[in-house]
């Protein structure tokens, strides 16, 4: 995928200084000689000012095909830098076929707070990528939007209707918290973190045009003393002798969605010892506890 970033400034004389740098992914480079680098980059320094350097629009320019059957696109994303929150704007994505705008995209209106907040190592691709989203064949749009909280981040997510010939926004996948896609499985994998020893970790799978939930895991640490682990682990592993306690108790509870009745259901619910691991080996054996078994019901907090 080909990108290009251009920047373009107007001074308060009306002069207007432009650059353009090619970047490029992949085996693909672009040589640009040092001293017309450096010339550029002088002349922009001796007659821009940094307020009118993040003031105007400038535009990341990317190419990508859909499909392989398909043309090349090119996509130009335009926004500008936010120099109080340090972080860009995205406000515009036009989609062309060579020198044909197919789409234009308004982006604020899509964003989760009205602006994007774009960090600056995603600046050449302005938080843009290409990606399969609803695993129908065709590169769908997967644009970042935001931080927002406990490990939870925002995307603007525009799904190709090749009926339309055009991008449409799918806010369905909002709602699961940094999504992965997986193209093999035709899975999407979902998680969320409650505090340092929470997590709770979701599946989805498209089902007649919906996004379906059809495993839920939450995973709860426990805090035990050294005693209380090397008792516990030494009666889960049905051992006399002491075994390696020195690892993460954690409460865990596995749901699946019944195809019958369509809800989720629990499948099991466990108190988990993950061991320490030491140069990529664990020490001890993973032990499994089932939260209403004797045991269980004596570790229970």
């Amino acid at each position: 995928m080909r990108k290009y970033i251009c920047v373009c400034v107007v001074t308060g004389l009306g002069l207007i200084f432009c650059g353009c740098a090619g970047r490029s992914t992949g085996a693909e480079k672009r040589v640009v000689a040092e001293s017309e680098i450096a010339e550029e980059e002088s002349i922009l320094e001796d007659a821009v000012s940094d307020e009118e350097k993040t003031g105007g629009l400038f535009t990341v320019s990317q190419k990508g095909k859909l499909r392989e059957d398909m043309p090349e696109f090119t996509f130009n994303l335009a926004a500008y830098y936010d120099s109080e929150r340090g972080t860009y704007a995205l406000q515009s994505l036009d989609v062309c076929n060579e020198d044909i705008v197919i789409q234009t995209i308004s982006i604020p209106e899509l964003s989760a707070f009205g602006q994007t907040y774009i960090d600056d190592f995603m600046q050449d691709t302005l938080g843009f990528s290409l990606e399969d989203v609803n695993f129908d064949g065709y590169q769908d749009i997967r644009l970042f939007d935001t931080s927002n909280g406990n490990y939870r981040q925002e995307y603007i997510y525009l799904v190709w209707d090749p009926k339309e010939e055009k991008f449409e926004q799918d806010k369905r996948l909002n709602g699961i918290s940094l999504a992965s896609f997986d193209q093999e499985k035709k899975l999407i994998y979902g998680m969320e973190r409650g505090s340092a020893v929470s997590h709770y970790y979701s599946t989805y799978q498209y089902i007649d045009g919906e996004i379906v939930e059809i495993q839920y895991v939450e995973e709860e640490g426990l805090y035990l003393s050294d005693e209380e682990a090397r008792q516990f682990c030494v009666a889960a592993s049905g051992k006399e002798e002491a075994i390696t306690y020195e690892g993460t108790w954690f409460y865990q509870h596995v749901m699946e969605r019944n195809e019958s009745s369509g809800e989720l259901e629990t499948v099991s619910e466990e108190y988990v010892f993950s061991p320490d691991e030491i140069e990529g080996s664990k020490m001890g054996e993973t032990l499994h506890v089932d939260v209403n078994s004797e045991l269980g019901q004596k570790m229970k907090p």
